[in-house]
């Protein structure tokens, strides 16, 4: 038997990320839990310390999501939600798609990505990698199931086979989901922009070996195959990795591949459970044992088991692998991705599928993967490539959450009206809503707005009634996410400005670790993290002016980099955002400590000015970033008339000399001195 190559699903994305930051991402799944997901799947993509406490954990990936300007997006399924993890709660574009024909069956992940070092002239190689794979983004897809996953690399003005099919499905997806985001699909538009500056390479060989092909349902799957490789396939041996089939007595995909490319040996994997019943329709058994030199065959059994004991459960095959080889002349072809061997997936106008067809250079002669099984089930159950999510799975309504105004629109996707429908959080009812028009945004009334503000603080994910007989599950899209208040701290002025002056990320890491109230490292992972409570701190620098100078300082030079580097998104998260590190949360929390008459009005003031001075001087380099924000710019400016309160408290204690002291101090502090010149004065 040959040695089939493997490895785990994360260590291969850590790998191919490596000397690099991403950009932007799109994510292809029919399944997804959008809890797991971003506590588990997204952290592989970021190259950042995180803690081992998941409220922790959840805080650092959301500062860090700050920092992708184009940001990250998920398509789905909507009948494939399913929540097992938990809810959605960082900045990630979460969109269902419905798939008219079929369903969304596509699984890829499209990864914009930049070399961390410069180049001589100072820019970065952008380079986007592209993954075909079997996993959905889910425990079992990542960590549990056997899985199939083939990445390519596409340079920055490449002449690549792959580019026209790429851009048909992300250009065809972009029309089709246009209006359900508000902001068009920002993650989305990156990719393509990089791929139209890209070129379609004619040939579709080199040095006599395929070049990589892309299909994306098109065409049925077997033109596709008789497309790109012609007569090349005929007379190879080949084998099948399919978990689903059709229902029927008879597989008419295996029959027509079998027609078309007169194999001499072929093998199909029998899923099978545990206990070695097959998870396939009798009769097709039968059907399939009867067809001429094929057989039925099994992945060898260290590829399955979940751990090293001879009792251990199997892991369930969830790879779709078509595999094409001969020994003499030596050769191999693959394809990889989401097909199983079924109708909807083989045909066109079915479902939404993708995958890559890869010629392997193999270093031996190429030999079977999947061993002959010969004995026959005891039973056999039917699974369906639905895998149990069609019928209990999402709503055909969606709604839009936006934090920085509190409004929010509702979205019924039916060529008819919605029926009147019932909002559900834990079996009580949040609000309900009357029937909504066909595919137009609607407006929610403003108690619905406040209600769903409330419940978005613990989740994202609600039950709607009235879709049909059973409650069905409906994931709450949220923007505005830079105004979404703080998963988790609420800091003290002078804790902010600390975390501002920090340097480095592992800094920033231990100094959430130590403010982290104990609640946060309660869960599975809290044996893996030691609790300790910050000593009261002496009064140092970062107490002080000193302190507060610094901090400042540090803050401007983030946001400009930022700015300069065409990082609008985290300027935003920076300077107008209600995060517990935001220019806006240090001003929440000086006007709430004011009005309890708490803290050191002093502190209070010179941070006010530090911090008026600093929009003035940022608004006159950046004014069209301002103006675009005119709204935010508005609300900071209307914080800063907290000032006025600041300095009664201050003048209340030396009432006959402190108005006109201030009235000087403000004056010469406001205005910016300019920097000298060391040589001038030599």
């Amino acid at each position: 038997m040959a040695e089939i190559p493997r490895k785990v699903l994360s260590e291969h994305f850590q790998d191919i990320m490596d000397g690099r930051r991403l950009v932007s991402a799109v994510f292809f799944t029919y399944q997804f839990d959008p809890g797991f997901f971003e506590q588990e799947a997204l952290p592989v993509f970021l190259d950042i310390p995180l803690s081992h406490a998941p409220a922790i954990k959840l805080v650092q990936l959301e500062d860090a999501l700050s920092s992708i300007n184009s940001g990250i997006a998920v398509y789905y399924d909507r009948n494939g939600l399913t929540p097992e993890t938990g809810s959605a709660r960082l900045d990630i574009k979460r969109i269902p798609v419905h798939h008219r024909t079929g369903i969304f069956h596509a699984k890829n992940v499209f990864l914009l990505v930049e070399d961390k070092k410069p180049n001589e002239d100072g820019s970065r190689a952008q380079t986007l990698l592209v993954s075909c794979l079997s996993a959905n983004l889910t425990r079992a897809g990542w960590w549990e199931n056997v899985e199939v996953c083939h990445t390519e690399e596409i340079c920055e003005h490449d002449s690549t086979r792959l580019r026209d099919d790429i851009l048909s499905l992300l250009e065809g997806l972009y029309r089709r989901l246009e209006e359900m985001d508000e902001e068009g699909h920002v993650a989305l538009r990156s990719i393509l922009k990089f791929l139209q500056k890209t070129d379609q390479s004619d040939h579709r060989t080199t040095n006599r070996f395929f070049k990589t092909h892309f299909y994306h349902g098109n065409t049925s799957f077997i033109d596709f195959l008789k497309d790109v490789a012609g007569n090349s396939l005929k007379d190879m041996k080949f084998e099948i990795l399919s978990p689903f089939f059709d229902s029927e007595p008879e597989s008419s995909p295996l029959y027509k591949l079998l027609y078309e490319f007169n194999q001499g040996e072929v093998r199909i994997m029998l899923p099978r459970k545990d206990n070695g019943d097959a998870q396939c329709p009798e009769k097709l058994y039968e059907w399939v044992k009867e067809q001429p030199n094929v057989a039925w065959g099994h992945l060898p059994k260290d590829i399955l088991r979940m751990g090293k004991g001879e009792e251990v459960k199997q892991r369930f095959v969830h790879a779709k692998v078509y595999r094409f080889f001969s020994q003499r002349p030596k050769r191999e072809i693959l394809f990889i991705g989401s097909v199983n061997l079924t109708k909807p997936a083989h045909q066109k106008g079915g479902n939404l599928e993708t995958g890559f067809l890869v010629e392997v250079d193999t270093p031996r002669r190429p030999d079977w993967w999947l061993q002959i099984d010969d004995r026959k089930p005891a039973s056999f159950e039917v699974h369906s490539e639905d895998e149990g999510t069609a019928t209990g799975g999402g709503t055909r309504l969606s709604i839009r959450y936006w934090w920085n105004t509190s409004k929010a629109k509702a979205f019924w996707d039916d060529k008819e009206s919605s029926p009147h429908l019932k909002i559900e959080y834990l079996e009580t009812s949040c609000f309900e809503l009357d029937s909504i028009p066909s595919r137009t945004w609607t407006s929610l009334s403003s108690d619905a707005c406040k209600e769903l503000q409330r419940i978005l603080h613990s989740t994202s994910i609600l039950n709607v009634i009235g879709d049909g007989k059973e409650p069905k599950l409906l994931l709450v899209q949220e923007e505005g996410m830079s105004h979404r208040p703080s998963l988790l701290y609420d800091l003290s002025p002078a804790e902010i400005l600390k975390y501002w002056s920090l340097l480095t990320s592992e800094q920033r890491a231990a100094f959430l670790e130590a403010r982290a109230p104990e609640a946060a490292f309660s869960g599975e992972d809290d044996s893996l993290v030691t609790y300790y409570k910050l000593l009261i701190e002496k009064d140092t620098l970062f107490d002080r002016f000193a302190g507060i100078f610094l901090a400042f300082g540090c803050l401007e030079r983030s946001v400009r980099k930022s700015l300069r580097e065409g990082k609008d998104r985290e300027a935003t998260y920076r300077l107008f955002g209600q995060k517990y590190d935001s220019l806006g949360a240090l001003f929440n929390r000086i006007i709430k400590d004011n009005i309890k008459g708490e803290g050191d009005p002093i502190d209070h003031y010179v941070t006010m000015l530090c911090a008026r001075q600093l929009i003035t001087e940022m608004r006159k380099d950046y004014k069209d970033y301002f103006d675009k924000n005119i709204d935010d710019y508005k609300k900071l400016i209307g914080q800063l008339d907290a000032l006025g309160q600041i300095k009664t408290r201050i003048i209340e204690r030396n009432p006959d000399q402190m108005p006109e002291f201030l009235e000087w101090f403000e004056h010469w502090f406001l205005r910016r001195a300019t920097p000298v010149n060391m040589e001038e004065t030599s």
